[in-house]
């Protein structure tokens, strides 16, 4: 497994995993997003500091996407989504593992926080099996879990 910084060729694979019902259901925003709307996002991901967005490849094949948020210094939120064509392999714990890895090799980090939906009990265990711990209740729907990563 390997992780590469996602680019803008990445466009209709990352909008095709973003607009599965799955994903949606899992996401903070549930709506479709159009193509436009998407690519501008997706330039704006590339082109900040502030954020980090790798594609998860297994054998050369894209199985899944991490993406880290800055929100203080030393401290990003992480975002994962699985291919809805790798799901149900076993992957999601090498991915996450992947993005972190290829992540904290090239930033300073002290923590992680996720945001983890409430109805969402397989990304829940996925965050317990790697280390996060829940830092406070559901709030709109989600729960806060963080990794000390010093």
């Amino acid at each position: 497994m390997r992780a590469r910084e996602a680019t803008e060729a990445d466009a209709g694979l990352l909008l095709e995993w973003r607009n599965d019902p799955r994903t949606r259901q899992a996401s903070r925003s549930s709506g479709v997003v159009a193509l436009d709307e998407h690519s501008a996002w997706l330039r704006g991901v590339l082109e900040s500091p502030e954020r980090v967005l790798y594609v998860v490849e297994l054998d050369g094949s894209p199985v899944g996407t991490v993406r880290f948020d800055r929100e203080d210094e030393g401290v990003w939120e992480i975002s994962i989504t699985v291919a809805p064509e790798s799901r149900g392999r076993g992957l999601s714990g090498a991915v996450l593992a992947e993005g972190e890895r290829a992540f904290t090799a090239g930033h300073r980090v002290r923590m992680v926080l996720a945001a983890v939906h409430q109805d969402n009990a397989a990304s829940a265990a996925l965050f317990d099996r790697a280390g996060y711990t829940e830092t406070s209740p559901a709030v709109d729907g989600f729960r806060k879990l963080r990794k000390t990563v010093l």
